[in-house]
């Protein structure tokens, strides 16, 4: 979190403040215009996908979840390409060991929209209720919670909103998925921040 500067972004493309970026880049009237903020787009996301460290824990808990037998997702605005780029920063973690990627080049409609959770759950097998949608932004859990997903938001030092209504838990460390779903699991109450 915090390594793509949407201030930077917007201002290179001439996205007002009140637009969100993507939007903004699918609504410019020329394919030339569109093409170019993309480019634009594109080189911030690289650059902070390069800088891009694994958030406290993600590894050991992506991997604890993997030898759980658990079906692994990721669900992004952003390009693959950055997704790439940003894996490279794990050590045991690669982009085969999700059975499920959706960035922004998929036909879906984007986050805060449940398109990408929906089709997720259609690609896992399992549906929505079946399904636990961790994101450190509040488009995450809006999408999650029009899908019908578990939310658990993640909270960080980079943190400027927090969801409204609320994500069904709220953690600082990516561990704390443990918890959260094997006392779920086993029809317990899990602990965590309502």
């Amino acid at each position: 979190p915090g390594l793509l500067d949407f201030i930077a972004i917007k201002r290179a493309i001439g996205c007002p403040d009140n637009s969100t970026i993507l939007e903004f880049i699918v609504g410019l009237s020329s394919e030339k215009e569109q093409k170019k903020a993309r480019a634009v787009l594109a080189a911030h996301e690289r650059k902070a996908a390069e800088m891009a460290e694994p958030n406290e824990a993600a590894e050991e808990t992506l991997l604890y979840l993997k030898r759980r037998k658990l079906k692994l997702g990721i669900l992004t605005r952003n390009s693959l390409d950055s997704v790439k780029t940003a894996l490279k920063s794990f050590r045991r973690v690669r982009l085969e060991d999700f059975s499920v990627v959706i960035t922004r080049e998929h036909d879906l409609k984007l986050k805060p929209h449940p398109d990408g959770v929906l089709a997720a759950g259609r690609m896992f097998g399992a549906a929505p209720d079946e399904m636990m949608m961790v994101g450190d932004y509040i488009y995450d859990i809006q999408a999650g919670r029009k899908a019908g997903a578990l939310t658990v938001f993640l909270e960080s030092a980079h943190t400027a909103k927090w969801p409204e209504p609320p994500a069904d838990f709220t953690v600082r460390r990516l561990d704390e998925l443990r918890g959260i779903f094997f006392d779920r699991h086993k029809g317990t109450k899990a602990e965590g921040t309502k």
